[in-house]
């Protein structure tokens, strides 16, 4: 057999019925967990972020920073999962949007010709100095009057509109936690573009793009959903995002067939008395 061959033949092994039944069997247990990142390495379940970044010592990868520095360029047109956001965008037609970790400001310049977003709408980035200080360079050059950038979540009190698109995920503490840090809990909330998963607990991943290894929170969406309920949220409506998916190949059962996309609405009763932070 020639070596380029095996790999091939032990993925096809690997997705045999048996071995994926054993291998569930063995990943049932936090120690039968451990047994498998010892051999899957990489591409293990962790239970924290510090877990899968002391895993990430050991390959000589850089950081978080590092891979969304290289993830800067405006790359890419609107995805099935942007669709739903614009309709409940232009729906809501919030006055003050925070997007979470909106890197260089690229789902505003790829909304803005669905979206009115002339004055007094604004629109604030939220990310690390080092991005903001990109976005803040390439929208000197574009029309972009209404966005703004900022490294503090406290400058999202004022916000109507909170929008996290594929960067919850990078976040570790609870919603209720950043909520407390904004100061306040937005009347409307979006999650998009986020790896859910149907197991009961989350659990953590480490992603591997490039030289980078992304400690990636992979949360229960049905804990995702109650800790919005516990904060005074409805859930509106949800969709899919079926281009993106998790494949884990040694834990059958933690894998991602799809991401998600999520809307939340604070409830009529809360929504009036959103003076208060929620506590963390």
């Amino acid at each position: 057999m020639q070596p380029a061959q095996t790999p091939d033949v032990l993925h096809r092994v690997i997705g045999s019925q048996p071995v994926r039944n054993a291998l569930s069997w063995i990943g049932s247990t936090d120690s039968g967990v451990n047994l498998l990142n010892r051999v899957a390495k990489e591409r293990g379940i962790y239970a924290t972020f510090n877990d899968a970044q002391e895993a990430a010592k050991h390959l000589n990868a850089k950081g978080h920073e590092a891979e969304l520095l290289s993830q800067l360029p405006l790359n890419y047109g609107l995805r099935m999962s942007d669709y739903p956001v614009l309709v409940w965008l232009n729906q809501v037609r919030p006055k003050r949007l925070f997007d979470f970790g909106g890197s260089v400001g690229n789902l505003y310049y790829l909304y803005k010709d669905y979206l009115d977003l002339s004055p007094p709408f604004s629109w604030i980035v939220h990310d690390l100095p080092e991005v903001i200080e990109r976005g803040q360079a390439l929208a000197a050059t574009r029309d972009a009057s209404t966005l703004s950038f900022s490294s503090q979540l406290s400058d999202g009190k004022d916000c109507d509109f909170f929008l996290v698109s594929g960067a919850l995920q990078f976040w570790e503490p609870s919603m209720a936690t950043l909520f407390a840090a904004m100061g306040t809990r937005p009347e409307h909330v979006i999650v998009n573009r986020s790896p859910l998963t149907e197991r009961k607990l989350s659990y953590v991943i480490l992603d591997i793009i490039g030289n980078a290894a992304l400690p990636k929170m992979i949360r229960s969406r049905s804990g995702l959903i109650e800790e919005f309920e516990s904060l005074g949220y409805e859930r509106v409506a949800d969709w899919i995002e079926p281009e993106r998916r998790i494949t884990l190949t040694f834990y059958p059962g933690y894998e991602v067939p799809n991401y998600s996309g999520l809307y939340f609405r604070l409830k009529k009763a809360d929504a009036l008395g959103n003076g208060n932070a929620p506590h963390a």
